[in-house]
């Protein structure tokens, strides 16, 4: 079958596959948690619900931890779920144990990485900033290799 003709299977099926009630969301089935991380989702409900009606920000303030836990869980799980999925996509099945200790080893560094950046953001002027999301409008946005230690120099 010529590439072409495997392009355009590949975009039918894609096309049958999608689901127009998804938006751009990732769905994760509630009941796919424990019973321990509902509960937190729950409660982190009632606190925005309650926050929403108020508008007391104390009230966040007092249930920071919770909410920074409900994030860590959420968090946790489409990393798990990413990880779990790409390498078995990437590697069909061969060498696999290979695949997935070397794509973690990437994806953390990637984790690591990124931190770094926001750390460094966090430095920037609200004039360097605004200079930088207009040349990034203006040429839109480069992408390239960093090199390894570039943090570092």
């Amino acid at each position: 079958m010529k590439t072409q003709n495997i392009a355009g299977r590949v975009d039918f099926l894609s096309e049958k596959l999608r689901d127009p009630t998804s938006g751009s969301f990732v769905h994760l089935d509630f009941n796919s948690f424990s019973e321990a991380e509902k509960q937190l989702f729950r409660k982190v409900d009632e606190v925005a619900e309650e926050f929403q009606k108020t508008g007391n920000e104390q009230l966040l303030l007092q249930n920071a931890d919770l909410i920074i836990k409900n994030l860590e869980v959420l968090f946790n799980r489409v990393t798990d779920l990413y990880c779990y999925v790409v390498p078995q996509a990437i590697g069909c099945g061969t060498n696999q144990e290979l695949i997935e200790y070397f794509f973690k080893q990437h994806f953390l560094n990637f984790e690591k990485d990124l931190a770094e950046c926001m750390a460094n953001l966090s430095r920037w002027s609200e004039k360097d900033r605004e200079e930088f999301l207009c040349d990034l409008k203006k040429h839109g946005p480069l992408y390239y290799r960093i090199p390894r230690g570039f943090s570092q120099l």
